[in-house]
């Protein structure tokens, strides 16, 4: 499990049990977010190994760039919030539930990522957000599933800040 040290989540460090840890890092334009990078670090090695292009919509993992239009669907439907991502010859349906977002393999229908949003109250101590991944991934499927946990959560709250109806996504 991975939790994030602030309710910025683009601008926290990643840290669970483990030596690795991962940081977010965005860069702000004078027409708000520009990108996003995600740093890999393991005790004195530090490389960024994932990020997202706001602006140019992209996903870069392990340098490599695909445009979310490649990565994404939004399937017909009473959800607002559900997307189906593509990735590595799977389809995963990612969707929130209550706090909470699941990574679902279509194959399997197992979870394979949880995001818990963070909680932050006036009286008792606040939560903050963690992921939770429930088999082993490669490196490249865990920035993979890190950034579209990342990109889930800041569009759905980016809809509520603009004041549209929490929870409905647009593309």
């Amino acid at each position: 499990m991975l939790i994030f040290s602030t309710v910025d989540l683009l601008n926290a460090t990643l840290s669970g049990s483990g030596p690795t840890s991962y940081r977010t890092k965005t860069s702000i334009g004078i027409h708000g977010r520009k990108t996003t990078s995600l740093t890999l670090i393991n005790g004195t090695e530090q490389r960024i190994v994932g990020g997202i292009d706001w602006r140019e919509k992209d996903f870069v993992i392990e340098g490599k760039t695909w445009e979310l239009f490649e990565l994404k669907s939004r399937p017909a439907g009473p959800s607002n919030t559900l997307r189906v991502w593509h990735w590595a010859g799977d389809d995963y349906k990612v969707n929130l539930y209550g706090k909470q977002w699941t990574a679902i393999s279509a194959r399997r229908l197992t979870p394979l990522a949880t995001f818990n949003q963070s909680v932050q109250r006036i009286f008792k101590a606040s939560q903050s957000a963690k992921i939770e991944f429930h088999t082993e991934l490669s490196e490249t499927d865990t920035v993979f599933f890190l950034l579209v946990m990342i990109y889930s959560e800041v569009r759905w709250q980016d809809e509520d800040v603009d004041g549209h109806l929490r929870g409905e996504l647009s593309d």
